[in-house]
């Protein structure tokens, strides 16, 4: 077999990654994880994966060299399905929420698979993947060597092994909190769904009413908002008035406080751990 896995029992991870939580929803967490891998095992590529959705999801990825090699490798690898005859993932996607985390070895040499060896894992000696469950659902850490033969230091996969149970966690609160900031961009930023968070408070405004307060919400002007719907600005300054009144608001700013609180109510079934890279 090319591949093997471990369980791996819970331990208290070590001092060092204090920096990597400190990093956790920053945009440099990935270069803390890959500097923190690097230190324990001389891993020279990474990337994270979230494995709830009908197929793997990449969520982060990094490159020791400043490359995009990782985010690229992940790429390929999603995209032209090769995950699907990966047995490293196949492992690690029959692992269900309350399993232990493992860590599957893959050595990349002897894999029989053609389009694996030569491209997806072109110029890489070794793969590492730690999975299992986090708060964000199913992820799994690839983490790559490079070099003709290279191998990662087997006393630094031992210590990883040691703090997997921590590391995990760790990776899920980070995939949260970047998926819930693109969330909220998303939530100010799109018009579309904007309109359906409004629409969806149907007990409070006609459909009109809805329309013209989910652009201005959007921060359309009274004459955008009339040439875009249609009608005048008087009847959008009369909308707008009763939008207020049914509120009990006064301000533009008010109103979007509403908004990102009702958004921040709505039910949501995409887990971090399934929805794509932001």
């Amino acid at each position: 077999m090319s591949h093997t896995a471990v369980s791996i029992r819970p331990l208290t991870g070590p001092t060092r990654l204090q920096s990597l939580i400190d990093a956790i929803g920053e945009q440099e967490f990935e270069l803390e994880l890959l500097s923190l891998l690097n230190e324990t095992c001389g891993a020279e590529h990474c990337a994270i994966f979230g494995l709830d959705g009908s197929a793997p999801r990449e969520l982060a990825a990094a490159s020791l060299d400043g490359t995009n090699t990782a985010h690229v490798c992940a790429t390929q690898y999603l995209q032209t399905q090769s995950w699907r005859r990966d047995p490293t993932m196949g492992a690690a996607r029959k692992q269900g929420l309350n399993d232990t985390p493992s860590l599957i070895h893959l050595n990349i040499g002897q894999l029989e698979d053609q389009e694996l060896r030569d491209v997806i894992y072109a110029r890489m000696s070794e793969r590492l993947l730690l999975c299992g469950p986090s708060a964000a659902g199913r992820v799994a850490l690839s983490i790559l060597k490079s070099g003709n033969g290279s191998l990662f230091e087997s006393s630094g996969v031992m210590d990883l092994e040691r703090f997997a149970t921590v590391l995990l966690p760790i990776l899920g609160k980070h995939a949260t909190a970047t998926w819930q900031r693109s969330r909220l961009l998303l939530a100010l930023t799109s018009l579309e769904e904007i309109e359906s968070c409004v629409l969806a408070c149907a007990d409070k405004f006609p459909r009109r009413e809805s329309q013209v307060c989910a652009r201005i919400v959007y921060g359309m002007s009274s004459t955008g908002i009339a040439i875009e719907l249609g009608i005048s600005e008087e009847t959008v300054m009369t909308y707008r008035k009763r939008i207020y009144q049914r509120l009990g608001i006064a301000t533009q700013r008010e109103l979007l406080i509403w908004y990102v609180s009702q958004w921040a109510k709505a039910p949501r079934l995409v887990s971090p751990a399934s929805s794509a890279r932001h």
